[in-house]
């Protein structure tokens, strides 16, 4: 069975560029499927991130994090920046694992975006090259 292998940071921009493909008949099946399974891991990389801050930031009265105005928090002690930063790093680090649903899921996927007519560029050309390599490791590592 394929294994897709991504990093927690790359999920939410791969995940933006599934949304948007346009792809059809078997091909945006694999890429929906795909999408809902990362959905549910950005989810948890959400709850993750949040149980990281609620560690070293500072709480209001109701022991939630206390945010500034620009949605940001403060450390209850800036002198663990660097361990908050670090532990950050880590989590984010992190790499997901997908299984496929369906036999040659990713396969199909891959050939799709191959063969795919659009262009990309920017933060888009970039998930299309992680998602492309990522694809095709998971199509190698399947056979």
């Amino acid at each position: 069975m394929a294994v897709l292998k991504i990093r927690n940071h790359h999920l939410p921009a791969i995940s933006g560029l599934l949304d948007v493909l346009e792809l059809a008949g078997s091909a945006s099946r694999a890429r929906t499927k795909l999408h809902a399974a990362l959905l549910v891991h950005l989810e948890a990389l959400g709850v993750s991130e949040v149980e990281l801050a609620r560690q070293y930031a500072t709480l209001d009265e109701t022991g939630e994090i206390a945010l500034d105005e620009a949605g940001g928090f403060a450390l209850k002690d800036p002198g663990q920046a660097v361990e908050f930063a670090t532990e950050h790093q880590a989590l984010m680090n992190e790499t997901i694992t997908v299984p496929s649903l369906y036999e040659e899921q990713y396969a199909i996927l891959a050939k799709a975006l191959a063969d795919y007519p659009g262009t990309f560029s920017g933060s888009d050309a970039t998930a299309y090259d992680l998602l492309c390599d990522a694809l095709e490791e998971a199509s190698a590592d399947g056979d």
